[in-house]
């Protein structure tokens, strides 16, 4: 704590054992504008390797009705890293149900990428804004990540299958995979549309809309 500005630290460290690394979260309140700024900061031990990461960011579940998104970067179709030359970079305004598409099997939907800044709200405009020093993913939807995603056996379902959430979903990420697919959706992306697992860090900053 600061007295003289008026700010806090909030840190919290979280042990990865199975991928022998730290991931610490820190939370710098600045309680007289109400702004709070977020470093995610993962730290892999010396000569340790794992797999690579799907996405590198942080999940927000927001209450459902906070589903309002107002965004200067690339729209309005969702874009990816290896999927993004077609989406101009403009100012869009989407609701969350509008960035889901409903493929055939479940799956990643909604993001989009290179944004400046994000801002979500409700239907009266109350809410927050979150910008960072570099351009960000981001995407809001009434699904979670858990349930579009099958891992490793896909089940045999369909998207209207897909319970939907009782929040809205908001992700914010550094960076995340690509989408892949150069032979027909069966390959995986280019070495230089993954994210190789090593040392990261990710700061964005809060800012509240009345």
């Amino acid at each position: 704590k600061d007295k003289k500005t008026n700010t806090f630290s909030i840190r919290a460290t979280y042990a990865l054992p199975q991928q022998k690394a730290e991931l610490s979260v820190t939370y710098l309140v600045m309680a007289n504008t109400g702004v709070v700024k977020v470093t995610e900061d993962l730290k892999m031990a010396e000569g340790e390797q794992a797999s690579d990461l799907f996405r590198f960011g942080m999940l927000m579940q927001l209450p459902y009705t906070m589903d309002k998104s107002h965004f200067y970067g690339r729209g309005p179709i969702e874009n990816y890293i290896d999927r993004k030359g077609s989406q101009n970079i403009g100012i869009y305004t989407q609701t969350a149900d509008e960035q889901f598409f409903p493929y055939i099997r479940p799956q990643e939907t909604g993001t989009k990428s290179d944004l400046r800044w994000w801002e979500q709200t409700d239907k009266a405009g109350k809410g927050f804004r979150i910008t960072s020093d570099n351009v960000f993913d981001a995407s809001a939807l009434h699904y979670s990540i858990n349930d579009l995603d099958d891992g490793a056996e896909k089940d045999q379902r369909h998207s209207y299958q897909v319970p939907q959430s009782k929040y809205t979903e908001l992700c914010i990420d550094k960076e995340q995979f690509g989408i892949g697919g150069e032979n027909s959706w069966g390959s995986w992306p280019l070495p230089q549309h993954r994210i190789a697992y090593g040392d990261k860090t990710f700061t964005f900053v809060i800012s509240p809309i009345n």
